[in-house]
């Protein structure tokens, strides 16, 4: 199963070499939905998207919902945290690759298609922390020794944190600025890591995952602490000072008739 993973691998990495080629020939705009990134892994969305361009014209064509798409997605992330589990860590990274094209594509066909709406992003962003959880929880079954599920563990927790105190921010109306290790990044590292290990040895593969999974706890932990602090001072300054509307009050009550 290893070098049949290698080899997935390999002829994957060939043909994502050959389109960031000829992506940096045609050099398209970048979509909307980036705008405001910046970085390698803006770089990297822009190519993303323009390479997944002909899947998105396909699924529209032959009338695949949005909906469909991202279930489709969940269902491959969660067998690549099955995968994982297994210590099959070559066959979780490519299956995490094509749950993560599902997960671009989705909001791109309904996009295309005029059926964007709540509901589907709703939806979307549910099973979104669903694949978190089936992938972490891989990742933690697969370790045999005490350190690695604690921060495979870990990684879900401060990942969550980082979903949520951003959905709470945008139910209370406000909107927390994009920063620290967010999903993408998440998903990157691990992706990373998972199609890195199968050219390991495999003491070193568990280091390589244990590694990364520390990264995104320590980093994930970061950006959900930030993130609670950024949001919790915008919502101060939007609160109503009780001192003020009491001296407005005491000024409306001496400014009567004379």
């Amino acid at each position: 199963m290893t070098e049949a993973a290698r080899l997935a691998i390999l002829l994957h990495a060939g043909a994502a070499a050959a389109s960031l080629v000829l992506f940096a020939v045609v050099r398209p705009p970048a979509p909307a939905r980036l705008a405001g990134r910046s970085g390698a892994l803006a770089v990297v969305g822009r190519w993303a998207y323009w390479a997944t361009r002909p899947l998105v014209e396909g699924a529209a064509a032959v009338g695949l919902s949005a909906n469909a798409i991202t279930l489709l997605g969940v269902a491959i992330t969660v067998a690549g945290g099955y995968a994982a589990s297994l210590g099959e860590w070559g066959w979780a990274g490519l299956l995490l690759v094509w749950g993560s094209v599902c997960d671009m594509l989705d909001g791109e066909v309904a996009r295309a298609t005029g059926t964007q709406g709540p509901a589907g992003a709703f939806l979307d962003s549910n099973l979104d922390r669903l694949s978190e959880i089936a992938l972490f929880a891989g990742l933690a079954g697969s370790f045999q020794d005490l350190a690695g599920p604690a921060w495979a563990w870990s990684a879900l927790a401060a990942s969550l944190m980082v979903s949520y105190a951003r959905a709470r921010g945008e139910g209370l109306g406000v909107a927390c600025p994009p920063f620290g290790m967010e999903r993408p990044h998440r998903l990157v590292a691990v992706m990373a890591g998972l199609l890195a290990a199968p050219f390991l040895a495999p003491a070193s593969a568990v280091v390589a995952l244990e590694g990364v999974c520390a990264v995104v706890a320590v980093g994930a932990g970061a950006t959900a602490i930030g993130r609670i602090a950024v949001i919790h001072h915008m919502l101060r300054r939007t609160q109503p000072d009780p001192a003020a509307d009491g001296a407005a009050d005491a000024a409306d009550v001496g400014s009567g008739p004379r």
